[in-house]
């Protein structure tokens, strides 16, 4: 059975904000894109991602998060995504994966609890306690505040900010402390998520699975 799991954790600022005209670049025209060349491409809006509210944008290729607003950029920073990993242990296999595509934020969890999976034991060297052992969970491990994108998939604080702008997690979206403030006070319950690779990333699978718990 392949499982991927998620995790995410790091902490660090570097938010940078959005300029006005810099991050807007004439896209390159072709004769096979006609009618496709009429609008800039902006920076972390991909042309599948909305284009109306509030939505959030994650390019895995280059670890950014992305906060737009009706098409326009209100900030920018770097990010931690899965390390397309894969652990083994016996006949349960873990991957380390980022979902791809168009998710949704379905609740905002302050001061996030994590309940630490098997594979994260595997991963130590350690032996794996009981399903309902009090030592699982793990305070302050996630950061301040999450934002819950479903199927075990946060985007959240950490306590790892070395790993922010690296492939470092375990699924989930890591940010930095100043960001994640920024996303838990204007990102609204229902806010559209889109992941994206800028640039291809090699992946054994897409499947996903988490061993997070609230």
């Amino acid at each position: 059975m392949l499982l991927a799991a998620v995790l995410v954790a790091s902490v660090v600022p570097s938010t940078t904000k959005a300029e006005t005209t810099s991050d807007n670049d004439s896209r390159p025209c072709h004769w096979w894109q006609f009618r496709k060349c009429d609008s800039k491409q902006v920076e972390g809006l991909p042309d599948e991602a909305p284009r109306n509210g509030t939505v959030i944008t994650i390019d895995v290729a280059t670890n950014t998060a992305y906060l737009f607003q009706d098409g326009s950029m209100v900030t920018k920073s770097r990010a931690a995504t899965g390390t397309e990993k894969l652990l083994k242990k016996g006949r349960r296999i873990w991957l380390f994966h980022t979902p791809r595509g168009r998710l949704r934020v379905l609740r905002k969890i302050e001061d996030p609890v994590w309940r630490k999976p098997d594979w994260a034991y595997i991963e130590e060297g350690k032996t794996v306690p009981s399903p309902d052992s009090p030592a699982r969970m793990i305070k302050g491990h996630l950061g301040k505040y999450a934002l819950d994108l479903g199927d075990g998939i946060l985007i959240h604080g950490t306590d790892d900010s070395s790993s922010i702008g690296h492939r470092a997690s375990h699924g989930c979206i890591r940010l930095p402390d100043e960001m994640m403030q920024t996303l838990w006070r204007d990102v609204p319950v229902g806010t559209d998520v889109y992941i994206f690779e800028s640039q291809p990333v090699q992946t054994a699978s897409k499947d996903r699975h988490s061993d997070l718990d609230f």
